[in-house]
């Protein structure tokens, strides 16, 4: 009997988070205690095998683990320590325990305190120290009064005099309540590096450190820029799923409600084993007393979460594999801000003197952002082949409010994205045109997939385009418009609105005339009462300008703005005052600067008008400085940001740093998964057009070799085909762009003296490219003759005839030379095993070894296989020039 997946198992009762977790160092590895259920052993090591066990409590509280990180030499368990939590619904001064029993049910959190632990026991003994000396820090300690006869001596000496000599427990006080400063000059800090010792110094007798940077340095950046991603904009919650609106969770409890009712009425006899549901598809919940649903609350909160925005799931695969589900905590990111402030109730106009009160008000507003073709701005531009658009961003907004005894909940969600189209922009000036990749109608297919999913999930999309009609922007903008309108779908609508040419010189009131030109009340919003929905939102607005940023941010929450005028307006409220609009202003500005700190590392333009409805010259200074920030990302730090966010997704391996520190760029994961794909198209179509008649293919590489056969070190190397069958090897010279064959050379299996396997280092500038396992290869050594039978080895070229009359026109004539016969030369071909992009690809190392094994059955020959180096680390050392090095030296110091 098979069973599944623990990953997939359900337990009997609903898992609850663990809120605490207390970690250890022992001699196996990190342990992590809860508070209940069962611990975890986290074995040292790069593997870092994760195992379940019973372990004592350490000293360290942590409020959860963030995931793993495996590099090249160590492995990281990211932790966070517990930070207090903001209810999603602060409470009011009004009485009223509704509302504070559901502000103490939806705690949201935000990510911070991110520390990384090695899984190498030396080097986390250190990080569990300063993870103590942390928690030991935070803990409240009485003030001490100090007398002023105390002797001058530093912090240090102080904690060091009590650690050793006070035994009975008392603590020292805090560095801010020591009344004497200390007597440690701040100058001095730099003193070490200062008197560093220098190397082949013959006092100290420390060698000279290698000449290329070390590896350690290169993880050592990667885990800091992975802790930096984490540590902006990223929320979470231990009780209640944040990454689905309240119209999603109420449909979902809807859709099981109904299958509850049907089983009952197909088993009447076991009917009284259902909980009774109610026949209304919009089912009530009785939950205190409003539509605050949680469905599913019996499945693992990671497997409730939506997948779009779960950013630590690939981090915490290990975890999830093992069915450990409270520790896996699902991490958002975007922006999260809720207040609360009341409104008064309007007189009664036969007694405008008298006030009726007031009533209170809950505004939320929940930003989440995609992880689907994540990354910065001038990175990830358009959509991927997949239908995934950059900057994707999911809005909603929350009001609560309750009148008359009777409680309601209204939600309204936006999205936002970059134009579906695939399109460029260069990092390296502060405004840089747009560059169409591929022509409009190359992009139908992938832009109907992005639509389906769009529609599937908000209904009829209303299309907001604010990019300038004209100029730079016009040639992306035009093609989004011929693109919507060729797709002819009734389910979107298109409203082009050049924000910079209808607001130029500050004109910002014309934004209402976009609002007013759009359909707000079809759409609508989910509006519940008492639990009971009057009214669903029917579709969505996709609002996009180039980035996605400071135009769609206005436009945004300008429709915002009039939406909440209308719920306001349905319960009998105005919205008055000063004192809504700086709350509502200041809720939308700080969601604005969130998602553009996430996509362009700076704070949104135009803060300064969603923050009070008016530009003013300081709101233009700052644009200025942003502006020549972005430019700096984008052309200087952005390049290494993205592929460790590649990486941390799980859309590339480690091989994306190997790529970046040759190109200073990085493939984006659908680029990878296209050429992966056309690779395997490659060896299907020389199969089909290299192989004699009876031959079967039984192996197929794409492989890296230099251009000419016994050669080892060239200038470039070119991508070729191997095939392999029961009588031969085919190396192919393959034309991706006309899926052509250039040329091959046919081995017969006789004429194989022998198959080297080995180190194949061409390079000694980065760490990656002097390991063995991801620059390894094979040499395929042959000979024309062989002792009693001599064979020949075929080369076919691909030339034009030499008359039209001779052939088809348009079609090559192959021409058969036959390689010269030397019985006493012994040629070769060199190749060099091209890194996986992938997680689930093996490496270098493993993909050769593979193949020589079948190389060699194929010959019933495994004395054949020789392990020596193909190009050792000496041999490519020697082969890099010093003019190599120092410009490799100067772009390293440059983007690292």
């Amino acid at each position: 009997m098979t069973t599944l997946p623990p990953r997939f198992t359900v337990p009997p009762l609903p898992p609850r988070m663990h809120r605490q977790i207390k970690l250890a160092i022992t001699d196996d590895g990190v342990t992590l205690a809860p508070e209940s259920g069962e611990g975890v052993l986290v074995r040292w090591g790069v593997k870092g095998k994760v195992e379940t066990i019973d372990c004592e409590p350490g000293e360290v509280i942590l409020g959860g683990i963030l995931g793993m990180v495996r590099l090249w030499d160590t492995s990281y368990l990211l932790v966070f320590l517990p930070r207090p939590p903001s209810p999603l619904f602060p409470g009011h001064d009004v009485q009223d325990e509704s509302r504070n029993e559901a502000s103490s049910s939806h705690e949201v959190f935000t990510l911070e305190d991110i520390h990384a632990v090695p899984l190498n026991h030396e080097t986390a003994v250190r990080a569990h120290k300063k993870l103590l000396d942390i928690q030991i820090s935070r803990q409240p300690k009485a003030k001490l009064r100090w007398s002023i006869t105390l002797p001058l001596r530093s912090a240090a000496n102080t904690a060091k005099e009590q650690s050793s000599d006070d035994s009975s427990g008392d603590e020292a006080p805090e560095a801010d309540e020591t009344p004497l400063p200390s007597k440690t000059r701040e100058w001095t800090k730099f003193m070490p590096k200062l008197r560093k010792k220098q190397p082949n110094d013959p006092k100290t007798n420390e060698p000279l450190p290698d000449d290329p940077p070390q590896r350690e340095e290169l993880e050592a950046k990667i885990v800091r820029q992975i802790i930096r991603e984490f540590s902006n904009g990223f929320f979470f919650s231990y009780d209640f799923d944040l990454t689905h609106s309240l119209q999603h969770k109420r449909k979902t409890l809807a859709q099981r409600n109904a299958s509850q009712t049907a089983l009952t009425h197909l088993i009447p006899k076991e009917g009284l084993l259902f909980p009774p549901s109610p026949s209304n598809t919009l089912p009530r919940h009785n939950l205190f007393e409003d539509d605050f649903v949680e469905p599913d609350i019996q499945v693992p909160l990671w497997r409730r979460a939506d997948r779009r925005f779960f950013w630590n799931e690939y981090l915490m695969r290990d975890f999830i594999d093992l069915g450990l589900h409270a520790y896996v905590i699902p991490m958002m990111q975007g922006w999260v801000q809720s207040s609360s402030f009341t409104i008064p109730i309007p007189p009664n106009p036969l007694d405008p003197t008298t006030s009726l009160g007031v009533v209170p008000l809950d505004l939320v507003v929940i930003s989440r952002r995609s992880r689907d073709r994540a990354g910065l701005r001038y990175q990830r531009r358009g959509i991927d082949d997949e239908g995934h658009v950059a900057n994707m961003v999911e809005t909603e907004m929350i009001v609560r409010a309750k009148v008359e005894g009777k409680s309601s909940l209204f939600s309204f969600v936006q999205v936002r994205g970059s134009i579906p189209l695939r399109w460029s922009q260069s990092p390296y000036s502060m405004k840089p045109p747009p560059v169409l990749n591929e022509p409009v109608d190359q992009t139908y297919a992938v832009a109907n997939l992005h639509f389906n999913d769009l529609t599937s999930r908000y209904g009829p999309i209303t299309i907001i385009n604010l990019s300038e009609q004209e100029g730079k922007e016009g040639v992306v903008t035009n093609g989004y418009r011929d693109l919507v309108e060729s797709l002819e779908r009734k389910d979107l609508k298109y409203v082009p609105f050049d924000f910079h040419a209808k607001c130029h010189g500050m004109k910002w009131e014309n934004i209402s005339e976009l609002v007013d030109t759009v359909d707000l009340s079809t759409m609508g919003y989910l509006w519940t009462l008492q639990g009971e929905a009057i009214r669903e939102q029917e579709g969505a607005f996709r609002t996009n300008c180039i980035d996605c940023l400071d135009r769609t941010n206005v436009v945004q929450s300008a429709l915002a703005r009039r939406v909440l005028t209308n719920m306001l307006t349905q319960l009998g409220l105005k919205v008055e005052g000063s004192v809504v609009e700086n709350i509502f202003n200041d809720i939308w500005a700080n969601n604005g600067d969130t998602i553009s700190l996430c996509y362009a590392h700076t704070s949104a333009l135009k803060g300064d008008f969603v923050r009070t409805g008016k530009r003013d010259f300081s709101g233009m200074l700052h644009d200025g400085v942003s502006s020549i920030s972005r430019m700096f990302y984008g052309a200087v730090s952005d390049f290494f940001a993205q592929a460790v966010i590649s990486f941390l997704l799980g859309h590339r391996n480690l091989s994306v740093f190997s790529e970046f520190l040759q190109t200073l760029n990085s493939t984006d994961a659908a680029s990878v998964l296209k050429l992966s794909r056309i690779r395997t198209v490659a060896i299907e179509t020389c199969s089909a057009r290299v192989l004699n008649d009876g031959e079967e293919r039984i192996g197929g590489w794409t492989l890296l070799s230099p251009d000419a056969r016994s050669v080892k070190i060239s200038p470039g190397l070119e991508e070729k085909v191997l095939l392999l069958t029961r009588e031969a090897i085919y190396v192919v010279s393959f034309n991706y762009s006309l899926e052509k064959v250039m040329e091959f050379t046919r081995i017969p299996l006789k004429s194989i003296t022998s198959i080297q396997k080995g180190a194949y280092i061409l390079s000694t500038l980065q760490e990656a490219s002097r390991d063995p396992k991801e620059n390894y290869g094979l040499a395929v050594h042959f000979s024309p003759t062989n002792e009693s039978t001599r064979y020949s080895t075929y080369s076919l070229r691909n030339k034009l005839p030499s008359s039209p009359q001779d052939s088809t026109p348009g079609t090559p004539k192959p021409s058969i030379q036959h390689a010269l016969i030397d019985p006493d030369v012994t040629e070769f071909y060199a190749f060099k095993a091209i890194p996986g992009h992938t997680s689930e690809e093996g490496t270098c190392q493993e993909l050769v070894n593979n193949a020589v094994k079948q190389i060699a059955e194929a010959c019933k020959d495994d004395e054949l296989i020789e392990e020596k180096d193909i190009v050792s680390l000496a041999e490519a050392e020697s082969a890099t020039s010093i003019l190599d090095k120092m410009d490799y030296a100067f772009k390293r110091f440059l983007w690292l």
